[in-house]
């Protein structure tokens, strides 16, 4: 009879909750006690895990040709899909502490947030007041690496809060203006109770298309976008890059009183986290997500949408725009409020769904724009698995990341189920998975292979919500959509490619040869 009871109780670890409109992609996740990485899917069956020699510190991120990007306690790795370590660079190399967050760039480049410290007579020289200040004042940098090598960096870009300050308490220094007239400044006496950790940058993103790099600082309650497109130098000065402004802020939202315009009222932002845009292509693309921890009553996860006209964001009444939230949900999860003071994190997934991550809870949840829970996974792992039915400890998470199927770094790996990594799960079990990228097929679609003079004939009238074409290294190379038609004219150059068919969520993947 006990065994019989444990049986039917609910879950505590694992898949905890998956209804039909869940979006259907595979989870990474990269547990905060112990070095693992998973991959799982909707039904919480693991697909792939790396393994690493030390802990988080605190993301990874699977690349577009497969390989996974860690930030460890020692060292930044990239480890192929075999586990074989790629690249394994020590961090004490960059001087300052590499933590929170890490980001791929396209070019291979990784943008790291590190910690940036001074001492009291230094900060008193740019005009913070004495009396709001401590021997080791910290604030932060972002840095761009290029990977060489086995396991060397190249420093190769850079930026400063410390170089972007304003201050209206000494009239002698170079710096000195009237903070309420330089949103595009921080004041350097904008008291936060934070004066050995002031800025405290938990979340780096960059967009492609803008060029342009957003940055989340915890304790001064705001987000920041920057111009990427400067040097260096012009990174640590007014002028230059593709905004003419060099490394000052081109966008700040979150509290408008750090640069002296608005109240209380006009906060909207309470130390929050992972901060960073939709993806392209995405439902809400362009758009910008974020966590939003809270003032300690309860946390919400948004949406908000800056207003950008000729390159330039708008202002009104001399606070950045938009006034409010785009979209926004704020409520509890299997009658739970979230509320969570530390970490986490939030982001949009292609059909407008939105997926966070609770840290303290180790659960990854999918809502839907109305609020309505359609997913919900807990991580199963603490310094090992975890025993089912027990209230789970240890089992922390900093995020989740849902990436499509037709993800590129999916390509020709083996997605194959591996089984739950718990022990039990009644709900895995019973979850109806849609069928895994390797299996999906449309029935009796092929193509003319190898293709010539640029030209794809398909077998046959051909209707497909969408398609792509990848190179070898998982690049997108075409994309289109809504395509009806017995043939596709594509200029390619020589080689291999991979087709990508997707009607009504399958797809028929073909590699194929072009001349």
């Amino acid at each position: 009879m006990l065994s019989n009871f444990l049986i039917a109780q609910t879950p505590t670890i694992g898949l905890q909750l998956h209804q039909n409109n869940a979006y259907e992609g595979l989870t990474l996740f990269t547990p905060e006690s112990n070095n693992s990485v998973y991959l799982i899917n909707n039904c919480g069956e693991k697909i792939h895990e790396w393994t690493f020699n030390e802990k988080p510190a605190l993301t990874c991120y699977l690349l577009e040709n497969g390989n996974l990007l860690r930030a460890g306690k020692t060292y930044l790795e990239i480890r192929d899909w075999d586990n074989i370590v790629v690249w394994s660079f020590l961090k004490s190399k960059l001087d300052q502490n590499q933590h929170h967050d890490i980001e791929p760039l396209p070019n291979g480049n990784v943008l790291c947030v590190l910690n940036d410290a001074y001492s009291e007579a230094t900060m008193i020289a740019l005009g913070r007041d004495s009396n709001l200040t401590e021997p080791n004042f910290r604030l932060d940098k972002i840095v761009e690496i290029k990977p060489l090598g086995a396991d060397s960096a190249q420093l190769v870009w850079e930026w400063k809060f410390i170089d972007h300050l304003v201050q209206d308490v000494d009239s002698t220094k170079a710096n000195f203006g009237v903070v309420s007239e330089h949103p595009e400044l921080l004041d350097v006496n904008f008291d936060n109770g934070y004066f050995n950790d002031w800025t405290h940058v938990n979340a780096v993103d960059y967009n492609e298309d803008l060029d342009q790099i957003i940055i989340s600082a915890r304790h001064l309650n705001e987000i920041y976008i920057i111009d990427h497109s400067t040097t260096t130098q012009e990174a640590a000065s007014n002028s230059g890059g593709k905004s003419g402004l060099g490394g000052n802020f081109l966008w700040r939202w979150g509290n408008p009183q750090v640069y002296k315009q608005g109240n209380a009222i006009n906060q909207k932002l309470f130390l929050q986290h992972d901060a960073k845009w939709v993806e392209k292509g995405y439902l809400d693309e362009g758009k910008i997500s974020v966590f939003n921890n809270g003032s300690g009553q309860f946390s919400s996860v948004h949406l908000i949408e800056p207003n950008i006209n000729n390159g330039s964001y708008q202002l009104t009444d001399n606070q950045f725009e938009p006034q409010d939230f785009d979209w926004t949900f704020s409520g509890t999860v299997f009658g739970e409020l979230v509320n969570e003071d530390k970490k986490s994190g939030a982001m949009g997934l292609p059909n407008g769904n939105f997926l966070f991550c609770e840290t303290s809870k180790g659960r990854i949840s999918e809502i839907d724009k109305l609020g309505n829970l359609v997913w919900s996974y807990v991580n199963p792992t603490g310094d090992s698995i975890l025993n089912q039915f027990q209230i789970p400890a240890s089992n922390t998470l900093f995020r989740g990341e849902k990436y499509p199927l037709d993800y590129a770094g999916f390509i020709g790996k083996d997605l194959s189920t591996k089984g739950i990594i718990e022990n039990e799960n009644t709900i895995s079990e019973n979850c109806i998975q849609s069928v895994g990228l390797n299996e999906l097929q449309i029935e009796s679609i092929s193509i003319n292979n190898p293709i010539t003079d640029g030209t794809m004939n398909f077998n046959h009238l051909t209707i497909a919500d969408k398609l792509l074409i990848y190179d070898v290294n998982g690049k997108i190379v075409f994309e289109g959509f809504n395509f009806i038609g017995n043939q596709l004219n594509i200029d390619l150059k020589p080689g291999f490619y991979f087709l990508s068919i997707w009607k009504d969520n399958e797809v028929n993947r073909i590699k194929f040869i072009s001349l």
